[in-house]
């Protein structure tokens, strides 16, 4: 709606909506003050910019506050009022702004919104649920989607539900899979996660960040352990009964009189009493894949 404007009319054009902001949030504050706050958010603006581009820049954000260069000349008594601006200039004003806003500014923002019905208003109290722009991007939301602090509780019971269920799970098959490891449980995560959601001073943001971190980084490993080991697995394996490794082992240990398919088949039914067994086999895959998972959860190539 405004593509024909250049792009100082543009900066001037979001600047001063968002100093009219910060006039509108300290209006009860001294005007010294008042001006300091204009006076940093205008550096701010301009800060990076050439001289000859910051003139440029400055008159165009002039011909939004005229009173900034007349405050020495005559009041002019206008003929008539200016028109009010339509709903689709303010529209497009209020779209330049919002990205340049402060968290706190947005916030604020959309709470004026919400006051004239245009948000809707979460259905319980409590402080606004914030999310990082990573984690709004994969939700599909925006910044100023309002979330059902209701829903938000139910999807939180439901997700906390399942991961608690699955840090259990991987943290009793890591004790089976490798029992002398030194990458170990630090903390029952769920009364982690109830001792901070109930406030308490027990548990601060950054020992339940290190703990989801610890899980996330096993239950990874695990996961990824899985292919790692089958592979790893299948290769000794098919090393171990490979027809060309028996023979050559057969023709070492072959008795006097002794065919040499005699001392072949010998060598292969060794070899399966040894390492075909159910239990021998289920112990070299469980040593596999805790090899494996330990390699991950150290940053090693698999070896």
């Amino acid at each position: 709606m405004q593509s024909h404007l250049s792009e100082e009319s543009l900066w001037a054009n979001a600047l001063a909506a968002r100093l009219r902001l910060i006039q509108a949030d300290f209006a009860d504050d001294e005007p010294a003050t008042r001006r300091g706050f204009l006076v940093e958010e205008i550096e701010r603006a301009l800060k990076g910019q050439v001289p000859e581009k910051r003139k440029a820049m400055l008159r165009g954000l002039e011909e939004h506050f005229p009173a900034w260069q007349e405050s020495s000349a005559p009041p002019v008594r206008q003929t008539q009022p200016p028109a009010p601006e339509t709903p689709d200039a303010l529209l497009a004003r209020a779209v330049q702004v919002l990205p340049g806003l402060t968290p706190e500014q947005r916030a604020a923002f959309i709470e004026e919104l919400r006051k004239g019905g245009f948000v809707p208003a979460p259905r319980s109290g409590g402080a606004p649920i914030e999310l990082s722009e990573d984690l709004l991007k994969r939700l599909g939301l925006k910044p100023v989607d309002a979330l059902d602090a209701e829903r938000a509780g139910r999807t939180l019971a439901m997700l906390l539900d399942m991961t608690l269920a699955i840090d259990q799970f991987a943290w009793t098959m890591w004790r089976e899979l490798a029992p002398k490891s030194m990458f170990k449980r630090e903390g029952d995560l769920g009364r982690q996660c109830g001792s901070y959601l109930s406030g308490s001073n027990e548990v601060s943001t950054t020992q339940l960040a290190q703990s989801v971190e610890r899980a996330r980084k096993l239950i990874a490993s695990l996961t990824g352990a899985v292919a790692r080991a089958a592979t790893t697995y299948a290769r000794d394996r098919a090393r171990l009964f490979d027809p060309a490794s028996i023979e050559g082992d057969a023709r070492a240990e072959k008795r006097a009189l002794e065919s040499l398919e005699s001392a072949c088949w010998r060598k292969y039914v060794q070899l399966c009493r040894e390492y075909g067994a159910d239990a021998v086999i289920e112990k070299g895959i469980k040593e596999a894949v805790a090899k494996a998972a330990e390699n991950l959860i150290a940053g090693r190539a698999s070896g």
